[in-house]
């Protein structure tokens, strides 16, 4: 069965087929989660974190005048591993944006794994590093590039994200993001998201009907948002991974 999280893993640190099959025991109980459904709420106690094995969630926080600035998009394969405070205490709040088929992982799990088998343990440092990497190129997004360039750029990220999953990905992904949700990621108004969706639909780079976007020509939209997808590759693919990732998809 495919296992978006092993995916991502493996694409973090090199594990072994015993270490993969003990992670893959940590996600054996997941539950399919409706859209708009929290999965964690500032100042829950963390002694688990949800992993995202398909669909859509996001981070998000709430300013003091009720607006929503989403911190992360939560894809396939991605978990609300590393962010709590020091007394374990979620600093954010997590929602599905989509359908999703979530696993809650209990930290005592991971770590008695961790002890088991260091190599999983350097498998989730690399992969809070890809997140912080991630937060880092956010931050750069919403404080310095244009509107349009911001639109391209998350577009960008997210089609690179989920082919790390899916090798199968072509030019057309699944993208359930309302014009609110863009605004909140993007730090725009409704009406300038949509303004820019349409310029790049005009522009004839992308198609974006009933949640399903279609990118026409990636190499002029990764020039449009000055797209260089290394801070989500940490390390060179060898052919053993490329032969596991394929066995993780089937």
């Amino acid at each position: 069965m495919s296992n978006a999280f092993l995916q991502r893993l493996t694409h973090a640190a090199v594990l072994s087929d015993e270490e993969l099959a003990a992670v893959e025991e940590l996600c054996r109980q997941p539950k399919d989660v409706a859209a708009k459904k929290y999965l964690s709420r500032d100042g829950d106690e963390m002694v688990s974190f949800p992993v995202v094995l398909s669909g859509w969630a996001a981070r998000y926080q709430i300013l003091r005048d009720g607006a929503r600035q989403i911190t992360r998009l939560l894809l396939p394969g991605d978990a609300f591993y590393f962010d709590s405070s020091p007394d374990g205490v979620a600093i954010e709040e997590v929602i599905t944006l989509s359908s999703c088929r979530i696993v809650n992982i209990l930290h005592a799990d991971m770590r008695r794994v961790i002890d088991r088998f260091p190599a999983v343990g350097e498998a989730m440092r690399s992969y809070g590093s890809m997140e912080n990497a991630v937060m880092a190129s956010w931050v750069v997004n919403v404080g310095r590039r244009d509107a349009l360039e911001r639109m391209a750029h998350l577009i960008c990220e997210a089609h690179y994200r989920l082919s790390l999953v899916d090798p199968k990905l072509d030019e057309q992904m699944f993208f359930p993001l309302t014009q609110d949700d863009l605004a909140d990621a993007l730090g725009l108004t409704p009406v300038h998201i949509n303004r820019k969706l349409q310029q790049l639909r005009q522009d004839q780079l992308i198609t974006l009907r009933s949640k399903q976007l279609i990118i026409h020509d990636l190499r002029s939209l990764q020039q449009v948002a000055g797209f260089d997808s290394a801070y989500l590759a940490p390390r060179t693919q060898t052919p053993r991974d490329e032969e596991r990732l394929k066995a993780i998809a089937a």
